[in-house]
């Protein structure tokens, strides 16, 4: 058994990580209940854009778009969305091995695929990868503003529409519920797919019994389209940021929560295995005590 000195070294050390570990998990829940708020409040503006596309393409109309149509430019784009912080569990890991599997799709398309990223750690593993990346986004922390959400988006929107990239998606980990976060694909370009995908997570009741021909649109359909999809997009992009950093903290309250119960947990045993050397210690010089009085008789 180690001496009494080095088990109350192990415990000082045991005792500064345990309040590290707690100071982050109340950093990182006060973070997530604020994220939470806000994913929470833009549900029923996504179910509403999910609505109005579903009433306009379903318009016995034919709506023709360049965000619409897919185009053979050979090039694919992605968003990596990786934490600036670590100790946050297997996060970063199921985001890296999804990076992997678009790598390993587009040699089997035979596309070129343009990485970006946003994230220390996103940038730390790819560059440990050797994989170029196009642009990292560094001028915010983990949520961009509403006109940096703009500006991103609009850049992915303008190749598109030049034919640059034939498939956008962002990679993160999408937040469903307390207990259910995965790491997926979310696809913004072609329009198609993330109408598809809004149309699909939607929580609202769909209008069955309400038609387009029952509006009146002003301006026109086409018109309004448009500006509709530039909106779904910059929104879907925004949701993105907003489920990676909710997921992030929550994934870092629940690793630093579980690592404050074991630091407890050895603190409690070292302070046992303290007793028990310091009860032995007393119990040996008391015996010498004894021997040296009888010795001495």
């Amino acid at each position: 058994m180690a001496g009494t000195r080095q088990i109350q070294q192990r415990h000082k050390a045991v005792a500064n990580i345990c309040k590290v570990t707690r100071t982050m998990e109340m950093i990182s829940t006060s973070r997530y209940r604020r994220y939470l708020d806000n994913w929470r409040n833009r549900q029923q503006f996504d179910d509403a854009l999910a609505q109005l596309a579903y009433l306009i393409l379903t318009s016995e109309k034919t709506i023709k778009h360049p965000l619409m149509e897919d185009n053979n430019s050979g090039n694919i784009a992605i968003l990596v969305l990786g934490s600036n912080r670590g100790l946050c569990g297997g996060y970063n890991n199921k985001i890296n091995h999804l990076v992997d599997v678009h790598i390993k799709r587009a040699k089997r398309l035979r596309k070129q695929l343009k990485v970006y990223a946003a994230g220390k750690k996103a940038v730390s593993y790819l560059n440990s990868r050797k994989i170029p990346i196009v642009k990292e986004y560094t001028d915010f922390d983990e949520i961009p503003t509403p006109e940096q959400i703009d500006k991103i988006a609009d850049g992915f929107i303008e190749q598109y529409e030049k034919q640059q990239i034939d498939y956008f998606g962002v990679v993160y980990t999408r937040f469903f519920s307390l207990a259910s976060r995965q790491a997926q694909t979310f696809a913004l370009l072609p329009v198609a797919d993330l109408i598809d995908d809004l149309t699909t997570k939607a929580t609202a009741i769909w209008p069955w019994r309400v038609s387009p021909a029952e509006f009146e649109l002003t301006p026109g359909i086409t018109d309004m389209f448009d500006s509709l999809i530039k909106m779904m997009i910059r929104s879907g992009l925004s949701s993105c940021f907003v489920d990676s950093a909710l997921s992030e903290h929550l994934s870092r309250v629940i690793a630093m929560r579980s690592a404050t119960e074991n630091a407890e947990n050895m603190l409690k045993l070292l302070t046992s295995q303290y007793n028990r050397a310091r009860q032995g210690q007393i119990t040996g010089e008391l015996m010498d005590i004894v021997g040296g009085v009888e010795a001495m008789k």
